[in-house]
């Protein structure tokens, strides 16, 4: 198996474990350096490495690993999380309305989905605080983390009772602005501090 990380490879004669291939990335990223993704026989992996290498790496002939300076590391979290509010806002709105009346399962499916994804949102905003490269309204960012912690608290506890109008005005009157408010500060630092990708 050939490994190409950044500019360096390397080829493996017998077969390496996860373990191995995991160690030898660590080793050569460079301070400032982040690891992105892999790219396996031209197949991008983006979620789950540790585990997609245990699965597949006895598969794999040419396994490219993708790093970015923090600066475009920090690009592609705010994009993602811009993304990510684009496709969930229209969601809390629904969702809301459905928690107001009965909740279906599949409301509770996608109530699911829209937690796991203020989690993932939750760790982004917390990358974008910690960062070196963060932007210079990253306090807005910090100030909105704690808003949106505050509301999934919350959420959590009228889950626990089963308070479907109570979650349904945390959605609307906590979640909703927070993500609108996200949405646009991450569009306004996007435009004015990094860079938007393939406009066409």
């Amino acid at each position: 198996m050939k490994l190409i990380i950044g500019e360096q490879q390397f080829e493996y004669t017998g077969q390496p474990t996860a373990e191995d291939v995991i160690e030898r990335i660590n080793e050569n990223l460079a301070k400032g350096l982040y690891f992105s993704h892999f790219v396996a026989d031209g197949k991008e992996i983006y979620d789950e490495h540790e585990e997609f290498l245990e699965r597949k790496l006895g598969e794999i002939e040419e396994l490219h690993v993708i790093i970015k300076t923090e600066k475009e590391f920090m690009n592609d979290v705010l994009l993602s999380a811009e993304e990510y509010l684009k496709r969930a806002i229209p969601e809390v709105r629904v969702l809301a309305d459905e928690f107001n009346r009965v909740p279906t399962g599949d409301t509770w499916d996608r109530f699911e989905l829209l937690v796991g994804g203020a989690g993932w949102l939750n760790d982004m905003l917390q990358v974008v605080s910690n960062s070196e490269e963060r932007p210079t309204n990253w306090k807005t960012f910090h100030e909105l983390t704690s808003s949106l912690q505050a509301e999934v608290s919350k959420l959590g506890k009228a889950v626990e009772k089963k308070k479907n109008g109570e979650i349904a005005t945390i959605l609307k009157k906590g979640f909703f602005p927070i993500f609108e408010q996200l949405e646009k500060k991450f569009g306004e630092t996007i435009d004015s501090e990094f860079v938007r990708k393939n406009l066409n």
